[in-house]
């Protein structure tokens, strides 16, 4: 049977958004039945729904969440998620921000860590452009589905 996999994305500037596309045709490409939402109408008590959770979110600033995703991130203080799967990916930019690159998705993960969900696959990040990371985000989205 298919694992129910929940994808959830923030998204300002619709480059996390184009890659949770392509990371949700990897997974379903990996055999995961995918459900993609906007944080904005996501919910935490959702997540228990779903045997996997996959997380995307861009970096702003000198190492902060996207802004939709701050409350949502707040909002999973103190739920239970063991026995879930779960991964991360994101853009950012290395360039720019070498000291924190990325860290969106280390906070994300840390806090799925600390639900009790066990992380399956070392977080995506995307520097720079998305366009040329789509392929390569598919493949990770079919790693994550073959790692359920």
């Amino acid at each position: 049977m298919a694992k129910k996999v929940i994808l959830v994305f923030g998204s300002t500037t619709d480059n996390t958004e184009m890659l949770s596309e392509h990371v949700a045709e990897g997974l379903e490409r990996g055999m995961a039945s995918v459900t993609v939402k906007n944080v904005t109408e996501a919910s935490v008590d959702e997540l228990a729904d779903y045997d996997a959770i996959v997380f995307g979110c861009s970096t702003w600033g000198e190492g902060d969440l996207q802004d939709d995703f701050v409350d949502f991130d707040e909002a999973m203080d103190g739920i239970a998620l063991e026995g879930k799967k779960a991964a991360v990916f994101g853009p950012g930019d290395s360039e720019e921000y070498p000291d924190s690159f990325c860290t969106a998705v280390d906070i994300l993960e840390k806090t799925l860590k600390k639900c009790g969900a066990e992380i399956v696959a070392e977080g995506f990040k995307v520097s720079g452009e998305v366009e040329p990371a789509f392929g390569d985000a598919e493949e990770w989205g079919f790693k994550v589905a073959k790692a359920l």
